[in-house]
């Protein structure tokens, strides 16, 4: 998948002229690694693989080896083989550089040493896009070499979307508590929005932001213009003071110590907003999570998050990218009901209740059997990862 053949490299021939719509039907019958390699061979071939998708759609997991390797691995977990598909010779600063987020085939990087400069890059293709400098943005000391005192990497609180046709893209980041800042397609700075409100997750979809608040509100941005604009808040009935995993309380009739490690916000196919609760139980290795819906049946100013016990067989959460799919027969390989999502969404060690959740891990909750699976365990052992995560690009193509 690292080397790439333009069709001036080779003789001539009626295949990289055939029509677009029989081109079409024959990408739709291949798997993900065949489609990448078939949509790199000419330009009518690359235009025809924007119409489709291939046949193969269920998710893969994005390996990052340890710092000093120009490369990444796709794994496919449903492959019995393990196979691994290496891409290379993604250039000197990704070997040195931290991958943020993903959306699609896209990569968010921050350069380790100079923690204000940020640029987005396709593992496909190796386009790169650099994104203005943050130095105005942050307002912290510097030292000397340029390297900044704080380093702004939490993930949790960064995000961005990437239109692979008209290569519109935006960036946001949660710099502190109540204000964002965003870059968006030839912007020459970070715009910055005062959000007066503590915000603990955000997810973008449909060119809205939806913010999850320390109150447990939901607000949410429209970012389809020039300057963005709140078109909707709710107001939960619920004093909720402190930040969500710091939560600490005692469950009388488990008679169990529970830690809320964190809390996520996901946006449903159909746009409801759900709220995603992870907890862990003190001295044990169980985990589960509790989802919770918006029931704003009397306004939206008297709204209540309601418990979701299930989301359906052909339903399934992806954590990491903070929204649903809805499997029906389009999507296989992945489990309905569940949620899929890897170390990431947590940020930091669960020290005191002797548990460490890794970057490294990759994993699926089914709510029906409260089960974690940990698919393909045997390839970590013999990889030196320094972070994993799902990556599903037809999902948001």
């Amino acid at each position: 998948m690292s080397q790439v053949v333009s069709c001036g490299e080779m003789e001539p021939s009626r295949w990289s002229k055939l029509p677009s719509d029989l081109m079409q039907l024959v990408l739709e019958r291949l798997g993900f690694a065949d489609f990448q390699r078939a949509k790199s061979v000419c330009s009518s071939w690359h235009y025809a693989s924007k119409q489709t998708s291939p046949n193969n759609q269920n998710p893969w997991l994005i390996l990052f080896p340890e710092e000093g390797k120009d490369c990444c691995l796709l794994f496919d977990p449903e492959e019995k083989d393990d196979k691994l598909y290496r891409i290379q010779n993604l250039g000197v600063n990704f070997a040195n550089n931290n991958c943020l987020v993903t959306y699609g085939s896209w990569l968010l990087m921050q350069d380790d040493h100079q923690y204000n400069l940020l640029y987005i890059l396709n593992i496909f293709t190796c386009e790169k896009i650099d994104l203005p400098s943050m130095k105005s943005q942050l307002s912290i000391a510097e030292t000397e070499d340029d390297m900044f005192l704080v380093r702004l990497d939490n993930n949790k609180d960064v995000l961005f979307w990437f239109d692979e046709k008209t290569k519109d893209y935006v960036v946001i980041w949660i710099i502190q508590p109540r204000f964002l800042v965003y870059s968006r397609k030839s912007d020459k700075y970070w715009k910055r929005i005062e959000l007066f409100n503590f915000n603990f997750d955000m997810v973008y979809k449909d060119h809205r932001l939806y913010l999850y608040t320390s109150s447990r509100d939901v607000k949410v941005l429209d970012f389809s213009q020039d300057i963005p604009r709140q078109v909707f808040e709710t107001q939960v009935n619920y004093d909720y003071s402190r930040k969500p995993e710091d939560v600490f309380y005692y469950d009388a009739p488990l008679h169990v110590c529970r830690k809320i490690k964190t809390e996520n916000l996901v946006v449903r196919v159909t746009g409801e907003v759900l709220r995603v609760k992870s907890i862990v139980l003190c001295n044990s290795d169980f985990w589960y999570f509790r989802i919770y819906k918006m029931n704003s049946s009397n306004s939206e100013w008297d709204s209540k998050w309601e418990t979701l016990d299930s989301l359906g067989e052909e339903e399934a959460i992806f954590l990491d990218l903070g929204i649903t799919v809805t499997l029906a027969n389009t999507i296989q390989g992945v489990n309905g009901n569940s949620i899929y999502f890897s170390g990431n969404h947590n940020n930091y060690c669960d020290s005191d209740l002797g548990h460490f959740w890794s970057k490294k891990d990759i994993l699926i909750f089914n709510l029906g059997t409260q089960e974690i699976e940990r698919p393909h365990p045997s390839i970590f052992p013999f990889i030196q990862l320094s972070n994993a995560r799902w990556f599903k690009y037809l999902l948001i193509k």
